[in-house]
């Protein structure tokens, strides 16, 4: 059993590399929570950046637990996109996009802002100028480690109630919605990596959850 987390930024931050062939780039990153977010940060992005040749980017946003065959849990995007924003195909947001993947980092977006300075780059420097810029954007931020939780919901009886409220300090569960009837029902958030050893002390404890 273990306690699952995962990367992400807590505020904006903004990276520039030295000028490449005279083109300048520079990275913009931000914490998002859904597309939403990231399309009001584009906007901003292109309204700012207004005169930029490109505004490339890349987003991941929502995590997800996926298990292996030999039990090994891996993080993974529930939703990711890239844009290379007129510049040749997959030399700019694909590139951006691997290097936030391989850096596993989640609910994020990076936006590449470049001023073309004259000089042609061709498809191999475009990728390498845009990995590049990514790199240095995540190298400068300081990682927030986030635990990835699940929903739970419960339902069971006043004298179960010390019980349940054993689990929760145990599992470290976190209560986001109660109803009190003839019935305690509650909803309640749950660390992933905890979530199965959970079930089975529920099952065993003849609490009811869905």
């Amino acid at each position: 059993m273990q306690k699952l987390t995962y990367k992400t930024i807590a505020a904006p931050l903004k990276v520039e590399i030295p000028k490449i062939k005279g083109s300048r780039f520079f990275a913009t990153l931000f914490p998002i929570q859904s597309k939403q977010d990231a399309d009001s940060y584009l906007e901003q992005m292109r309204k700012e950046y207004y005169d930029a040749t490109h505004n490339c980017y890349a987003r991941r946003c929502g995590v997800q637990a996926n298990q292996d065959l030999f039990g090994n849990r891996t993080l993974s995007a529930k939703l990711q996109r890239s844009s290379d924003d007129g510049e040749p195909a997959n030399t700019a947001g694909k590139p951006i996009l691997s290097v936030i993947t391989g850096e596993e980092v989640f609910d994020i977006l990076v936006v590449i802002t470049r001023y073309f300075g004259g000089t042609l780059l061709g498809v191999g420097g475009l990728i390498q100028a845009y990995t590049q810029t990514t790199k240095a954007g995540l190298e400068a931020i300081e990682p927030v480690y986030k635990p990835l939780e699940t929903k739970l919901q419960l339902s069971y009886t006043y004298d179960q109630l010390s019980s349940a409220q054993y689990l929760f300090d145990k599992y470290e569960c976190k209560i986001a919605q109660e109803h009190y009837s003839d019935l305690i029902q509650q909803k309640i958030l749950v660390n992933l990596g905890y979530l199965e050893a959970l079930k089975k002390e529920l099952t065993d404890r003849q609490l009811t959850f869905l």
